[in-house]
């Protein structure tokens, strides 16, 4: 494996996961796992696993980097995401690692992944490659996911609902229809959802750059988490 990814990723990193206990007793069963944008672990993924603790769900947002290793400068950012999605077998065992280690006890768990941005990415990841994954969902994330090396090796069951801005420049029509066609044609459970108006990060309420396709919209950030309410309860 590369060292590299390992001196980044792996060796002596220290992990503070944010675990929050939904009160449900017919939802216990469902864990979501939340993976952050590429800015690491921040107040605005604790809040998300905070809303969706209390409609009643356990959730954990993931500790990408590890403590106090966030990455603060746009550079060192792009830098430490293309570290961690250069290679698909070190990244998928790393993400398989941390979904262990959040969700404790993984048997029997119910175990739906959640992304916002990088992470977006990294639930259709989590969603196409890990066993455990029964469902995978993506807020304005790359349809860049590493496809499974053959169908047979390609976790099928698992259902994907993408939410996506409509004129997101990340995500090209092209790069949209070919995700679609790509679950397709192995049969997947699959949603994805456009939002007019919409550019990318509108989930994020410190994304404010339109000149370069970034942008908070509160009406659709609360449109979307309506669907992953719903998407949520499909696994009651």
């Amino acid at each position: 494996m590369n060292q590299t990814f390992e001196a980044i990723f792996k060796d002596n990193v220290k992990r503070m996961h944010y675990q929050v206990d939904g009160l449900s007793s017919e939802k216990s069963h469902i864990q979501v796992v939340i993976w952050p944008t590429f800015s690491g672990l921040t107040d605005f993924e604790k809040g998300i696993a905070d809303r969706i603790a209390s409609l009643g769900f356990s959730a954990t947002a993931i500790d990408l980097y590890g403590m106090d290793e966030n990455p603060v400068e746009m550079d060192q950012k792009r830098a430490k995401m293309g570290a961690l999605v250069a290679e698909a077998e070190p990244l998928h065992e790393l993400m398989d690692g941390l979904t262990q280690s959040a969700c404790d006890a993984i048997h029997g768990k119910t175990i739906v992944h959640v992304g916002f941005c990088l992470g977006g990415r990294l639930a259709l990841e989590a969603g196409l490659h890990l066993e455990s994954s029964a469902g995978a969902v993506s807020f304005h994330g790359l349809m860049s996911f590493f496809r499974a090396q053959s169908e047979v090796k390609a976790n099928t069951k698992a259902k994907v609902l993408v939410l996506n801005g409509y004129q997101d420049p990340l995500v090209s029509e092209d790069d949209a229809q070919e995700a679609k066609r790509y679950w397709d044609s192995l049969g997947m459970d699959f949603q994805f959802i456009d939002f007019s108006n919409t550019m990318h990060s509108f989930m994020l309420p410190s994304a404010n750059n339109p000149e370069h396709g970034s942008q908070y919209n509160p009406q659709i950030a609360q449109r979307a988490f309506g669907y992953l309410d719903n998407f949520l309860h499909e696994f009651i």
